[in-house]
């Protein structure tokens, strides 16, 4: 959605958050969820990849064919926003891992545009 930003709290929530990535999340091209640290999934991950420990969130892209998933980067962040570690889709899966970021707020804006928008079609 151009000129509008998807959560407005994204910067104070995230203030080390590198701008490329806080601008790809607002603008939809980039998801962040919040990571399931309790899930068994994880903590096996963690014995590959020790640093993930430190990670609160992850960003990816959540237009990437299934069939194209081991191509895929996935950007695990700590609470701040630093970059914990890059993982690929062929080193791991992100299914089963991921919840909603309820600490990141919906704009305004992004929610009257969801409301009257459904696709590429817009009713006012």
């Amino acid at each position: 959605m151009l000129g509008i930003e998807k959560y407005d709290n994204l910067k104070e929530v995230m203030p080390n958050l590198m701008p490329v990535l806080r601008d790809a999340i607002q603008s939809e091209f980039l998801e962040i969820k919040k990571i399931d640290k309790k899930c068994q999934k994880f903590i096996a991950t963690c014995e590959h990849f020790p640093e993930l420990k430190k990670a609160e969130y992850v960003i990816f892209s959540q237009h990437i064919k299934k069939n194209e998933h081991k191509y895929e980067m996935f950007v695990f962040i700590d609470a701040e926003g630093n970059v914990v570690r890059h993982v690929t889709g062929a080193e791991m899966e992100l299914y089963g891992l991921l919840g909603s970021c309820t600490n990141l707020h919906l704009s305004h804006d992004y929610v009257e545009h969801e409301h009257h928008c459904v696709g590429d079609e817009c009713r006012h």
